[in-house]
């Protein structure tokens, strides 16, 4: 150990760098040992290791440093040279003293900077060692005596009363000058050795001292492990102090690190025992067997960190090259094996060896198949395979899908597959793994047999059942309206008039509605249109016209014109050659009535002789229709006959009388409609809305109208004397409102329950019928339709409201009482 003591007057030469307001200095230091290598990351010094063997590196974190530490952007970590600070130091010792109004201040330290002094540069490294020692307040040219570990210092104060003494070895860049010469002056030419350790209290694990706590020291040459300070203001001898506030030293362990520092025989760069040089690295025995070379077997340390001796042998190996397999000693060297298979399966990898890491799969970008039909172009790109989507035709793999196609790189499944058989015997649906399943199923049926009943589905066919009853037919057939449409007076209803006519200029067209009932199950043989031609001079005619059959029944008598008459759509069933007046004529419809229901017809001409006969409003000579039916229901013998009962009518034509029935009111259909759901249909609802609710709140307050359908028979000849729509309020909450809404008869009747929706809902044209003030829950509503119901047929309504309490009714499909329409009748 070398103790440097020497008394330097302020004009002599020394090492050290000028020393401000220094009278004399007397040095007591032991200098530091050696520098460690440069660290590759921040370009300083991994370490410096005094002469007590003491290893010291760069305290770069608070825990060491204190709350001195700090990073210019003390968010973000530390990095070099972008967040990192521009001082930092390997040993800091520091003093503070307060005397009256005196305050010294007493710095030994190693530290690394950077020339610039302002900010981390690249090639600016320094590192000094410092001395420095300021008094603030003391007697303006006073001379100070400061006695520290590192030596004495005799100072004088300015005349302000300021001590300012401040000695650091050189500062040379390393950019500038290289390693050897930017960090070895705090060696060569530095006061600080050896380091200050704490000594009470014990420091934490890893560091020498606590950078903000009161503590004791050792380390000092001369044993003045204090600092005291003597001069004017001071106490007689001075004041003294063994605290010191700051003690920053982090350890750094060098045993290991391959440079032999003080105190070691040797450093292999390791840790290990067995090795020739011990985990403290010192020599290990002479004659203690090693195996620093796993090829050869049998050797020795020689007591000076060499392994010597021993024979080859053919042990396994690795010969520290990643690219080779199974290496094995041969001659005492490890001899590398075949290559490794870098092969990894991935054509968008090309298949390297690096030697000191192995195996290498670069991703390229050579042309590949990534096996999807949905894309095209493929491209190997970052290792996968991946192509631009296409729109070609493909399969999902699902059987109930049809037309695929590719979309956004993958198969969509188009439309389902149609499994509709047509077979009602058969439950159709889709397996996506084989496709369209029609499984036989037991429903109900019809055979389209009229002699079985009760037929029923078995093994995927429908399978008659026994024969039916056929019970005696009544049956009946009336005239329940007609009119005729002029093209000269294009928007005139005729209902009311007592005369049909026909005619080819101007184009005159007569239309009846028939309405057939009590056939039951036997078919009609003979149905005749009997029509008298009028007494009225000029109703004869050259040709008393031809009759067709049309579609349409959506007409009403007292509103048809020749703007709105429906479209003789039917074949000519019958025409009729010339007719004088008052003659009875016949038109023969028996291909159009097939059984019970309501029919249509029309009557025009291609002569200009117009035709009139008397309609049902003339006081006689009235249409009437003449109905025939089979004995029996088309199976055999019945035990009933079935007759018929004419009476004369006219001149030379008969009509058959229906027997009286009881007149029955039906409803066909029943759904609504609602503004802001306008393509939602809810005829399958059990329950009807009538509301004038605000349609900006979609799906609860939309405008609501119920529609119905009703058909009347039984009426016949007899007249309508009352007719009323009841509908019962439901029992859900706010279902009563304070008006049951207004009814209106509508002249379109050609809409489906199961299909309408606001936008194809008919047009409510028909005038006001009545309108209901409060209903409350569970009251039957009545709805007076008698002017509406003329006879037999099918008529359609509408029940709308302008109040937003909305009612609610039951409909035919719930379970609660239905709606209904009861109808009387007399002679």
């Amino acid at each position: 150990m070398r103790t440097l003591c020497a008394i330097v007057s302020v004009l002599g030469v020394c090492l050290l760098t000028k020393t401000a307001a220094a009278i004399t200095t007397a040095t007591c230091f032991t200098p530091l040992f050696g520098v460690g290598p440069v660290n590759p990351v921040h370009g300083f010094p991994d370490y410096y290791q005094d002469s007590t063997g003491l290893a010291l590196q760069s305290c770069l974190d608070a825990v060491c440093g204190g709350a001195g530490f700090a990073l210019p952007n003390p968010n973000l970590p530390l990095s070099f040279p972008d967040n990192f600070p521009v001082e930092i130091f390997y040993s800091r010792a520091i003093v503070k003293m307060t005397v009256g109004p005196m305050l010294a201040t007493y710095v030994a330290a190693l530290e690394g900077s950077f020339a610039n002094g302002v900010q981390a540069v690249p090639g600016d490294q320094v590192v000094f060692s410092r001395i420095r020692v300021k008094i603030l307040g003391a007697a303006p040219g006073g001379t100070y005596t400061v006695t520290h570990p590192y030596g004495v210092e005799v100072l004088q104060a300015d005349s302000l009363g300021t001590v300012n003494f401040t000695q650091d070895s050189p500062r040379i860049p390393v950019g500038a000058a290289g390693p050897a010469a930017a960090f070895t002056p705090p060696i060569t030419a530095g006061r600080v050795g050896p380091f200050l350790t704490a000594l009470a209290p014990a420091p934490l694990p890893g560091l020498v001292g606590s950078p903000a706590a009161n503590q004791t020291v050792i380390g000092s040459t001369c044993g003045t492990n204090f600092v005291r300070i003597e001069g004017p203001g001071f106490p007689a001898g001075g004041q003294q102090t063994d605290q010191f506030s700051t003690i920053i030293g982090k350890i750094a362990h060098v045993c290991g690190n391959g440079v032999v520092d003080l105190g070691e025989q040797c450093d292999d760069g390791n840790l290990a025992a067995g090795d020739c040089c011990s985990p403290t690295c010192q020599f290990e025995p002479a004659g203690q067997a090693c195996a620093n070379n796993p090829c050869i077997s049998g050797s020795t340390c020689d007591g000076a960190a060499a392994c010597v001796g021993g024979a080859p042998n053919t042990l396994p190996c690795n010969d520290g090259n990643a690219c080779t397999t199974a290496d094995t000693c041969a001659g005492g060297v490890c001899v590398g094996g075949p290559p490794p298979n870098c092969v990894d399966g991935n054509v968008c990898t090309t298949d390297t060896c690096d030697p000191a890491t192995g195996c290498v799969n670069t991703p390229n970008t050579v042309p590949c198949d990534d096996l999807n039909p949905c894309t095209s172009g493929d491209t190997c790109a970052a290792g996968v395979c991946a192509g631009t989507p296409n729109t070609l035709s493909c399969d999902d793999g699902n059987a109930c899908t049809t037309a695929d196609t590719c979309a956004g790189g993958a198969c969509a499944g188009g439309p389902p597959i149609n499994c509709n058989d047509a077979n009602v015997c058969t439950t159709d649906s889709c397996d996506p793994a084989t496709g369209c399943v029609n499984a036989p199923n037991t429903l109900p049926c019809n055979d389209g047999n009229a002699c079985t009943t009760a037929d029923t589905c078995a093994g995927g066919a429908c399978v008659g059942g026994p024969p039916p009853p056929c019970p005696p037919a009544v049956p009946a057939a009336a005239v329940t309206a007609d009119a005729f449409v002029n093209s000269g007076s294009p928007t005139s209803n005729a209902g009311a008039s007592t005369v049909l006519v026909a005619d080819a200029s101007p184009v005159k067209r007569t239309f009846l509605r028939i309405n057939v009932t009590g056939t039951g199950t036997h078919p009609v043989t003979s149905a005749k249109l009997h029509l008298q031609v009028s007494s009225a001079t000029g109703s004869n005619s050259l040709s008393g016209g031809q009759i067709h059959a049309i579609s349409s029944c959506a007409w009403g008598e007292r509103t048809i014109t020749w703007n709105n008459q429906p479209p003789i759509d039917g074949p000519v069933l019958a025409a009729v050659g010339k007719v004088a007046l008052k003659q009875g004529v016949e038109f023969d419809i028996t291909p159009a009535i097939h059984g019970d229901g309501v029919y249509c017809f029309s009557i025009d001409t291609t002569s200009t002789d117009n035709v009139n006969y008397n309609s049902r409003e003339a006081t006689t000579g009235k249409p009437s229709v003449a109905i025939t039916v089979a004995p029996d229901c088309g199976c055999g013998p019945v035990p009933v006959a079935t007759t018929t009962t004419t009476t004369p009518v006219g001149a030379t034509t008969t009509t058959t009388l229906a027997t009286a029935t009881a007149p029955v009111g039906t409803v066909l259909a029943d759904t609504y409609v609602q503004s802001d759901l306008p393509t939602t249909n809810f005829g399958t609802k059990t329950l009807l809305f009538v509301d004038n609710g605000v349609a900006s709140n979609p799906g609860t307050t939309g405008v609501q109208h119920t529609f119905l359908r009703v058909s009347v028979s039984g009426v016949g000849a007899q007249h309508v004397t009352a007719a009323h729509l009841q509908l019962q309020v439901s029992t859900a909450t706010n279902a009563n409102s304070v008006t049951g809404g207004t009814i209106h008869t509508i002249s379109n009747c050609s809409w489906s329950e199961t299909a309408m929706t606001w936008n194809t809902a008919p047009a409510i044209d028909g005038p006001a019928l009545v309108t209901l003030g409060p209903v409350a829950i569970g009251q039957v509503a009545d709805f007076d339709v008698t002017s509406a119901i003329s006879g037999d047929g099918t008529y359609c309504f509408a029940i709308d409201t302008a109040n937003t309490d909305s009612a609610i009714y039951n409909s035919r499909e719930g379970s609660l009482q239905h709606p209904a329409l009861v109808v009387q009748t007399a002679p």
